[in-house]
């Protein structure tokens, strides 16, 4: 809950520019968050206001295509502090994407002045900015006057007030994602809906004269109550049972139900009393990059209790992430205790709580610097509901390490806060406390805690509680991507909470849309037709005057710069600077849909017959940067190279320039992650993200001649692949989308980018990749060894278990989560598991001497289970119980090695071999037939066999393990291309992989 009781491509040139006066060209310099002398400035990521929109215009101003809608907002809602927050079209009805026509909506008609009109069956419209609570009475108030059907008083038809957390919500009141909806009829019918067809509450007003003064206040308290006059006569409501609060922050949608094409619906009272909102965030949804998470209204009843439902609802922002729960307590990573972490739990409404500790959770995005060189973190925290005096404490970390425990004072966390009850606060880097002594703050209920960090070698962080900034210069260097834990740390049945969750940008995959989405040659706007799985689409060398940014969502759409500065003989427009300021009065008030401006396309290329300028110079290239900044502040800048440039010295990546991609196509995962790493070294800021050119069609695009639709679906799970193994790649943006009929042309492409561009926009929880970790045995009587590691070989933790000539063994023993260890005692042919990482919780007797162990999920049952292999007749025998045999399949010649692994991605560890003599894997999609599905060479000669998700695609592929350099190297799923490798640990270990967490 928000906080209510604290403190290649070569496009034809828009129309010329206009005459307008130059702005001067002022070189771009670092935002002023960048670190200072004294720490980094925290991001500001928490600013709302009162919203008024008077509905006043000129009626001149309501012309095809805009129709008024967004025109003038300046003047418009001048009297409301939180302002220009502009308008989107939506479609108004249950189902369906098709967008409305421009003219269903229009402010400023002749007919209806200084009003919203509605003029067809249904549509509606929804503000930029959510409603929020106010931080003093918990509750925000919509304001309006509305006339359902002008002219009748007698009918059924209605207006509707539609409160979403969603700002993909359609509008209609009685749509699933809907939290609260009003309609009015023109008869005085009054009704309110939560999330169904049935209304909760029901009421009548006098009709009158056919026009309605509305006021609807939402508290978001324990109280669950919906205040409405209407015409001056108050109404109370109570939430439905099942609504434990109203929502904290939801987007506001204004609609019409009309049963003829000849009626109109209007809001305002046409003399300049408009719309008010008495409050609304002015931050979830200014930017691209800003994360907000609520944790409004997720249902609790899940298997992980509300942890990673409702992601795309509750969390206002572009930008969504999911979570995974982590022990919160020293050692290697286990699985929490079920229930120890929930979002709104009845108990602990719309907010993140602990209801018994340890306990913690990661967000599996890693805040990430921009190019200020920092980033903040800011929530509040609760370290016992309810005391100010207890010395339980809850925690805020940063750790470069996306497999951390959360425990603060862990060796792999950079950065992290420790906060009492009772105020008392320590700060611990990689396990050292900071101060000697604890610092404190004045005991609260509740804590508003920030941590902005500068990252790198600036070795710099302001951390902030309830106003009070400690600036801190760190032993070590900050991490770039640092991933954020929130722990809880309670005794004695006290609960810790966190809610109101802001990260100023996130690293990892962000955004996915297309490039060019609007035809360039008949102007149309296929944005709706891919609108459920993308966020972030751009619109090539379009004229925004035509009003598609009219339908955008609030900071989602790409506008192209390239027209206005590049010039056919000289590369650079002379009057570039004009042309730019020309484009920015033809976005008008639409500037906070604007989410990236896209500068220009492969400015060092001389291919003068697909470019609309020659090869540019590094210094006209930087200058276009400069002039993007002026005229355009606070927005993202993207930067596309061809790939020849990539490896082109003096093809210089500009300062100021965000997020930077190439294309090169149909070329595969080797070339494109070598590509990309070559991209990443010139890089001029560690701030500068990437962006990868997924291919979405064959035809034109070089190096394509031989693709298919399975080879291009193929090569979109590989580009998912890269940007999950790099969290600097946050966009990937496909080429190109054809209209209604891509769908048929390329079926196979189009459902693997569905389900990509799902999972962004969703946060759908995706498996975690594998880590590897080595295992030392112990001599004598000293215990042998587990270290678990990094992708990057940093060690997460170690624990003692086993001794001298056991075998090591990692699963998940009880359940899906995390792998925890065991080993197996050859001399008596036993398995003891383990789910704690210290003592054994499994213990089973299976096989004969001179067997060799395996452990796997055999039947999909979501529990790892023992088996062996016996070399001597080369069969597998697996059990689902740990004692009796479920499957027995012979496979592979004598010599061969057991690798056994979810080949198929189907949740069911299946057999296969390794054979060192041609360093062959032979893998078996089955357990009961000995048939060969996957078969590749990798390796050297003396290689170790492995296996491991390296991609968290939730299917295993193989790798060798080479002891000589003690060096991990995974494949690509029946590649040889390496996709994993690291270097873990000393000569005579043995190699693990697993699920850290």
């Amino acid at each position: 809950m928000i906080l209510t009781k604290h403190a290649g491509r070569g496009l034809a040139s828009c129309a010329a520019a206009l005459a307008v006066a130059v702005l001067p060209a002022v070189p771009w310099t670092a935002p002023a968050s960048a670190a200072t002398a004294g720490g980094p400035t925290p991001a500001v990521l928490s600013s709302s206001g009162r919203f008024v929109d008077s509905f006043t215009l000129d009626p001149s101003r309501n012309t095809d295509p805009m129709y008024g809608l967004n025109v003038g907002l300046d003047a418009r809602e001048q009297s409301g502090t939180a302002h220009p927050v502009s308008w989107t079209r939506t479609t108004g009805v249950w189902s369906g994407t098709t967008p409305p026509k421009p003219w269903t909506a229009q402010v400023g008609n002749p007919s209806y002045p200084n009003r919203l009109v509605f003029a067809d069956r249904t549509s509606a419209v929804m503000l930029g900015a959510p409603a929020l609570a106010d931080p003093t009475t918990g509750t925000y108030t919509v304001s309006t006057t509305v006339d359902p059907v002008v002219g009748d008083t007698a009918g059924s038809d209605w207006a509707s007030l539609v409160l979403s957390r969603s700002h993909r919500s359609t509008g209609y009141v009685t749509n699933a994602d809907v939290d609260l909806a009003l309609t009015v009829t023109s008869s005085g019918g009054l009704a309110l809906f939560h999330g169904g067809p049935t209304p909760f509450w029901t009421g009548q007003v006098a009709a009158g004269s056919g026009s309605f003064a509305v006021s609807l206040t939402v508290s978001t308290g324990a109280d669950r109550k919906v205040a409405l006059k209407v015409n001056g006569t108050d109404f109370d409501a109570t939430a439905p049972a099942g609504v434990t609060r109203w929502p904290s922050s939801a987007y506001l949608y204004l609609g019409a139900y009309l049963g003829t094409s000849t009626e109109r619906t209007t809001f305002g009272d046409a003399q300049g009393g408009g719309l008010t909102v008495s409050n609304v965030d002015t931050s979830a949804s200014a930017s691209p990059k800003t994360f907000v998470d609520t944790y409004d209204n997720a249902p609790n009843g899940t298997p992980d209790s509300g942890l990673n439902d409702d992601l795309s609802a509750r969390q206002p922002s572009l930008v969504t992430a999911h979570y995974s729960a982590v022990s919160g307590a020293p050692g290697l990573p286990t699985e929490p205790a079920a229930g120890s972490v929930q979002v709104n739990n009845p108990a602990h409404p719309n907010v993140l709580s602990f209801p018994h500790g340890p306990a913690a959770v990661r967000l599996d995005k890693p805040a990430t610097a921009d190019l200020s060189g920092t980033y903040t973190a800011q929530a509040v925290l609760t370290p016992a509901v309810g005391s100010r005096t207890a010395a339980d404490w809850a925690s805020m970390a940063v750790s470069g390490s996306a497999r951390n425990t959360g425990w603060v004072e862990g060796a792999d966390v950079a950065l992290g806060l420790r906060i009492r009850a009772n105020g008392a606060l320590q700060l611990f880097q990689h396990g050292t406390a900071t101060w000697a002594t604890e610092q404190s703050v004045t005991p609260a209920d509740s804590y508003r805690v920030s941590i902005a960090v500068a990252a790198g070698s600036a070795r710099q962080a302001t951390v902030t509680v309830n106003g009070t900034s400690f600036q801190v210069q760190t032993s070590s260097q900050l991490p770039r991507d640092g991933y954020l834990y929130l722990g809880s740390h309670t005794s004695g049945g006290n609960v810790g909470t966190v809610e109101d969750l802001r990260v100023s940008m996130l690293g990892g995959l962000d955004y996915f849309g297309y490039y060019d989405i609007m035809d360039p040659e008949q102007s149309i706007d296929h944005s709706s037709e891919v609108a459920a799985w993308t966020n972030m689409n751009e619109y090539g060398a379009q004229d925004p005057s035509k009003g598609f940014l009219d339908y955008c969502a609030p900071a989602a759409c790409v506008i192209d710069t390239a027209p206005a500065l590049s010039d056919k003989e000289e590369g650079l427009n002379p009057n570039g600077l004009a042309r730019l300021q020309a484009l920015h009065d033809s976005v008008g008030s639409n500037l906070d849909k604007v989410s990236v401006i896209y500068l220009i396309d492969e400015p060092y290329t001389n291919l003068t017959e697909w470019k609309d300028h020659p090869a540019l110079s590094a210094q006209q290239v930087q200058q276009m940067v400069d002039w993007v900044r002026a005229v355009f502040p606070g927005k993202l800048v993207q930067l596309t190279l061809d790939q020849p440039s990539v490896y082109q010295p003096t093809a210089v990546i500009p300062t100021g320039v965000d997020l930077v991609g190439f294309d090169h196509y149909c070329q595969g995962r080797a070339v494109i992650r070598t590509e990309l790493t070559q991209l990443e070294s010139k890089l001029t800021s560690p701030g500068q993200h990437v962006v990868l050119f997924p291919e979405s069609l064959v035809n034109g695009l070089w190096g394509c001649g031989a693709a298919t639709d399975a080879t291009l679906a193929a090569a979109n799970a590989e580009y998912r692949a890269i940007a999950a193994a790099d969290p600097r790649v946050v966009y990937l943006e496909g080429f190109r989308w054809l209209g209604p009929e891509h769908p048929t042309s390329l079926p196979l492409t189009v459902r693997a980018q569905q389900a990509i561009g799902t999972g962004v926009v969703n946060a759908t929880k995706t498996p975690a990749a594998d880590s590897v970790g080595i295992y030392r045995p112990g001599s004598g009587t000293a215990a042998s060894v587990f270290a678990e590691a990094n992708p990057d070989g940093s060690t997460i933790g170690s624990a003692a278990f086993g001794g001298a000539g056991d075998v090591p063994l990692v699963g998940h023993w009880s359940g899906p989560g995390v792998d925890t260890i065991g080993v197996y005692h050859p001399a008596t042919q036993t398995f003891e598991l383990s789910g704690d990482n210290a003592t054994a919780t499994v213990t089973a007797k299976f096989g004969a001497p001179g067997d060799i162990p395996l452990v796997g999920d055999w039947s999909g049952q979501g529990r790892t289970t023992v088996g062996v292999y016996r070399p001597s007749t080369q069969t597998f025998l697996l059990s689902n119980d740990n004692v009796t045999t479920a499957y027995t399949i012979g496979m592979g010649n004598p010599g061969d090695l057991p690798l056994v692994g979810d080949w198929g991605g189907n949740g069911r560890t299946t057999v296969g071999v390794y054979r060192p003599s041609t360093r062959g894997f032979y893998l078996s999609n089955s357990n009961t037939e000995a048939r060969v599905d996957h078969s590749i060479v990798f390796g050297d000669a003396g290689d170790v066999p492995i296996k491991g998700d390296w991609d968290g695609t939730g299917t295993d592929s193989i790798g060798v393990y080479r002891p000589g350099t003690r060096g991990f190297y995974g494949a690509a799923k029946d590649s040889t291309t390496v996709a994993f490798s690291a270097v873990v640990g000393d000569q005579g270990d043995t190699p693990l992989t697993g699920n850290w967490g």
